[in-house]
């Protein structure tokens, strides 16, 4: 067996230098950033870019270093959020949330364009905000809170408290995921916070109080059985998961929700710790205009990783389209193993194109259990991190973090997150990781990065486009003007129209037979009658053949 290991490291390294990849430690946890302050961890949870720097979450679960697991600092709690500046500094510790909040299962950026009235802004607020709840066994009071920074007074945090009540067991109050979304009746635009099994709160803009957010007091659903894993919008509509069931808001002045979708067919009873459903994302839908979600069944600790896609109906409700077992995949990339379990989409998946092969892929991240640990193993899972690739024709492909990994390296087991590089002069994606699953750990978060040369991109200006692609628009926000980038992959009609938050069309800015090849538009932020339209939101909606995609865009005045 030790030929067929070292045959497929062989094989994982002559692939790697015929791509010409470079992978590179970013974080290794353990160290002291520059103004001399512990930076440690079990696990990198999340990855945000935010005003031209990267951030991450990092989890203290079963750290040694935790004054809960051991430590004696008190200073070493559950939580802290790092920060690079550019890609050739050093992280820092921005935000330590102290020894009673646990892990930062929420840092996300938002852009708030109205306030709590509905009114527009002069400007847009741009938000960076982490999410936690604290456990503090020695009062058994306990408080679900979200954190905003003012990137203007040095970063210093706002604390906000959504939901506060007593110590109990399970996942009442892990918080996973915020949304900010607008109310399409009422116009409003609303935060959902997802509080455990306390259900899902909503929050508004307001300037008048700390932090600029305002929480309300009562959920707008709740309680459920099974902390939410998951908020997204599709069809400019609200969904998020909770156990084997989606709900679906119902929009107005006192929203509701409906079940839309159930797994109950394939599992009645879930646990609580695994999820259920998890990483629920919207993806194009890839036989119609509209919007389908993609999504991870792990209901139990036989899970193996199974990708569903729900195409939306005429109906309002959705088709489910199995597409493929992840532990099968693993199986196939670890000859002669067998996969008992198998636990993924910590986050959404993650939408990424390649910069080589211009083709678009969904990131999934992703921990197997081995059953004869031929491989590399950390207490019975695969020690490296393998990354789950998703194309637009619904095929799978795994890749391995710095490539495969060997007996004596330090074990990577999960990755948990994933972004692309916010420096300008920086083609990179960075990952983030490992996962204690309830092992005593210390030190051993990580955060790598894969970057590509200036000669493989030129080399790549050769290629023919494969894929339909729509890029951000830049600048963004814009005055007064802004380009719309997209690649055609194929000759067809193309319609582009900008909508505004309501759905109202704004503006056609094309609508004709066009030949394959890279293409851009111009936006002078003029409706369909020339006049200049207000400060706000607005949706560039490109539809071409089988394929469309919608980017947000803002415009300042």
């Amino acid at each position: 067996m030790g030929t067929v290991i070292s045959n497929f490291i062989l094989i994982g390294v002559l692939f790697s230098s015929l791509i010409a990849q470079e992978w590179e430690q970013s974080y290794s946890a353990g160290g002291f950033d520059d103004n001399g302050i512990f930076m440690g961890g079990s696990e990198a949870l999340h990855l945000v870019t935010h005003k031209n720097m990267l951030f991450a979450s990092i989890g203290y679960w079963q750290d040694g270093n935790n004054f809960w697991y051991g430590g004696e600092d008190l200073n070493i709690g559950w939580s802290q959020i790092i920060c690079l500046e550019n890609k050739d500094a050093n992280w820092q510790v921005d935000f330590d949330l102290g020894y009673n909040f646990v892990r930062p299962e929420i840092l996300k950026q938002v852009i708030f364009t109205k306030d709590n009235n509905g009114n527009a802004l002069d400007f847009p607020d741009t938000m960076l905000i982490v999410g936690s709840y604290s456990a503090n066994f020695l009062s058994g009071i306990v408080n679900a809170s979200i954190f905003v920074r003012d990137d203007e007074s040095n970063g210093s945090w706002t604390q906000i408290i959504v939901h506060q009540g007593y110590f109990s067991s399970n996942e009442s109050y892990s918080m996973r995921d915020i949304e900010l979304y607008t109310d399409q009746i009422t116009g409003i635009e609303n935060l959902l916070i997802s509080v455990g099994t306390q259900g899902i709160y909503s929050g508004k803009y307001n300037p008048n109080v700390d932090g600029n957010i305002e929480i309300g007091l009562v959920p707008e659903v709740g309680p459920l059985g099974i902390r939410p894993l998951g908020i997204t919008v599709a069809n400019d509509q609200l969904y998020f998961s909770s156990g084997n069931k989606i709900f679906k808001r119902n929009d107005g002045p006192e929203p509701d929700y409906d079940v839309v979708h159930d797994f109950n067919d394939l599992n009645s009873y879930i646990d609580p710790a695994v999820g259920g459903i998890r990483g629920l994302t919207t993806i194009p839908n890839p036989f119609g205009l509209d919007e389908s979600m993609l999504l991870m069944w792990c209901p139990n600790g036989q899970s193996k990783g199974t990708i569903f896609r729900l195409d939306h109906t005429d109906t309002q409700e959705f088709d489910r389209v199995y597409e493929t077992k992840i532990s099968l995949l693993v199986e196939d990339h670890l000859p002669g193993e067998t996969v008992n379990y198998l636990l993924g989409a910590y986050n959404e998946f993650y939408l990424f194109t390649d910069p080589i092969t211009q083709i678009d892929h969904y990131l999934i991240g992703i921990e197997s259990l081995l059953q004869e640990n031929i491989y590399p193993s950390w207490n019975g899972f695969y020690s490296g991190g393998i990354i789950v690739k998703r194309d637009n024709n619904g095929q799978y492909g795994l890749e391995e973090i710095n490539d495969a990994i060997g007996f004596d390296d330090i074990p990577l087991v999960s990755v948990r997150c994933y972004v692309e590089s916010p420096f300008e002069d920086e083609n990179a994606i960075y990952f983030g990781g490992f996962d204690p699953n309830g092992h005593p750990s210390i030190n051993n978060a990580w955060i790598y990065k894969k970057t590509w040369n200036v000669s493989d991109l030129e080399i790549n200006e050769k290629r023919p486009l494969v894929n339909f692609k729509v890029y951000d628009n830049y600048p963004n926000p814009f005055n007064p003007i802004t380009q719309i980038r997209y690649d055609l992959p194929k000759e067809g009609m193309v319609s582009i129209i900008i909508y505004d938050v309501l759905g109202r069309k704004i503006r056609s800015l094309l609508n004709e037979r066009l030949q394959a090849g890279s293409k851009s538009v111009h936006w002078d932020a003029t409706n369909s009658s020339g006049e200049t339209v207000s400060s706000g939101v607005y949706y560039c909606r490109i539809v071409s053949s089988k394929f469309s995609q919608t980017k947000k865009m803002i415009f300042l005045k």
